[in-house]
This record gives structure tokens, C-alpha cells and sequence, in this order.
């Protein structure tokens, strides 16, 4: 026998489509089937998507809002990435002990944004020419390969999204890129990337990757320690700190390093 609770959420679920005006099209449409008129049902059904667009796209934005309005001055406590890791993959988060951007040495915030988005000071959040580079790029070769993304981009991936290649996922990745980069100032969203982006199996921040490949903390980095954690970032899972010249992209990434920050 049905409760009353489910009484409750059937007639909420009822009065939300009235009052978003499904509930017509969805009549209409049914109509239409009997009837057999496929340009009224086609009409209605395109109506309806784009109502359900229109709604789930000022859903997206509002919880963005919300949430990068906290961020701008409270550290999440867990991200979408942390969540999806332990339960696809299993790997157990080893915390995440948050560093103030001042007290991360400079020479790795540059280094991290020379190699990751050399242009984050520069753009609104999302860099349209790299963007149109990747999907050339992906298109000539067959595959998702290259995404393009900003530093932004990519914390709004690790803060709300799941690192599943698809352009449905890129296409969210810059609508809250968009909306993080005009509420969020540029330093505090380089303090979000250091302090949640992936270093290794559940290694998550700045610290823990100084910890865990170090045994030290971020302060007392070397030089070229803080060089090869700026080169795994473009790969965390499969390359560490020792191993990662068995991978030439990388390889050119840290020489790069070395020439820029000797």
C-alpha cells in the first residue's frame, strides 16, 4: 500500500510539471500519436526537450553559482573526482590537508601554469584557440585525445564532473569554467587546483603529493622536485616522479622545465 510519503513526492512531481508546463506537451503529444499527426507530435516533443534543456541548464547554473560562491572562501571537503575514484576504482583518498597559496612555493605555481595553461591569467576561463586545436586534433586522429583545457576547466572537472572523455563532459566543463572564472578570483582558483587536482592513486593536493613522493612537505621542496611534480601532472596514474622518461611527452615536458626554472 502506498505511504503517505509517496503520496507527497507523486503530487510534488505532478505540480512541477504543471508549473513548468510539461504536463500540456506530454498530453499533446500523446494526442498527436493517437491521431497519427507526426508534425503535432514532433512539434510538441521538440518543445518539451527544449523546455527540459532550458530547465536542467539554469539547474546546472544556479548549483554552480551556489558552490562557487562558498568556494571563494570555504575549502570543499570532498570532490566529485574523490568520490568517483573510491567507487569505481577503489582507491582510498589520503586526505587532503590544505595549503594556503602563499605558502606553496612560487616557483611550483609557476612551473604548474607554464606547463598546464600559460595563458590562465589572460583568459575568461576557458581558451577558445586551444579548444579548436583539440577537437581538430581528436578529429583527425578518430579519438577523444586531446580536451584543451584550462586550469579552470580542469578544477571545475575535478570539483563537479567525472574525468570520463566525452564532449558532453567538455561542453559542461565550459559552461562552469565560465561561470567559476567570473566569481572566482584567478589566485584562489590556482589555490583549488593545487590543493584538489590528482598527483597518484588517491593522492590529492600539493601536500599529499609532497608527502607521498617526498616524504616532506610542499615548503621544503627542491627545485627539481617541484619540476617532476609539475610534469606528472599530465599523467598521475601511470608516471610517478621516478618513472615518468618512460613516456617521451613527458620526458620533453620536464626538459622544459629544466630550461625554463634551471
Amino acid at each position: 500500500m502506498k505511504n503517505s510519503t509517496f503520496y507527497k513526492l507523486e503530487g510534488c512531481w505532478t505540480a512541477l510539471r504543471k508549473r513548468l508546463g510539461f504536463q500540456m506537451h506530454i498530453t499533446q503529444i500523446l494526442l498527436a500519436f493517437k491521431k497519427i499527426n507526426g508534425a503535432l507530435a514532433f512539434k510538441h516533443t521538440g518543445i518539451l526537450l527544449g523546455k527540459l534543456l532550458l530547465y536542467v541548464h539554469g539547474a546546472l547554473f544556479l548549483l554552480v553559482l551556489v558552490l562557487c560562491l562558498l568556494y571563494t572562501s570555504i575549502n570543499p571537503p570532498v570532490t566529485s573526482l574523490m568520490i568517483y575514484r573510491r567507487l569505481f576504482f577503489g582507491y582510498d583518498s589520503r586526505g587532503v590537508e590544505f595549503t594556503p597559496l602563499s605558502q606553496i612555493p612560487k616557483k611550483l605555481r609557476r612551473m604548474v601554469v607554464n606547463v598546464e595553461d600559460y595563458k590562465f591569467y589572460r583568459h575568461p576561463g576557458i581558451d577558445v584557440e586551444a579548444l579548436v586545436n583539440a577537437y581538430h586534433l581528436n578529429s583527425r586522429i578518430g579519438s577523444i585525445r586531446f580536451g584543451g583545457s584550462t586550469l579552470t576547466m580542469q578544477l571545475a572537472r575535478t570539483l563537479f564532473l567525472v574525468p570520463d572523455q566525452s564532449y558532453l563532459r567538455k561542453y559542461l566543463e565550459v559552461l562552469i569554467a565560465l561561470e567559476m572564472d567570473m566569481i572566482i578570483k584567478k589566485n584562489r582558483i590556482l589555490e583549488l587546483y593545487l590543493n584538489y587536482c590528482e598527483w597518484g592513486k588517491g593522492v590529492y593536493g600539493i601536500d599529499a603529493a609532497a608527502r607521498y613522493h617526498y616524504k616532506k612537505r610542499v615548503s621544503d621542496l627542491s627545485t627539481d622536485e617541484c619540476r617532476r611534480l609539475a610534469t606528472i601532472l599530465a599523467s598521475p596514474l601511470r608516471y610517478d616522479v621516478h618513472n615518468f622518461s618512460r613516456r617521451k611527452s613527458l620526458v620533453k615536458r620536464y626538459e622544459y622545465l629544466v630550461s625554463r626554472f634551471p
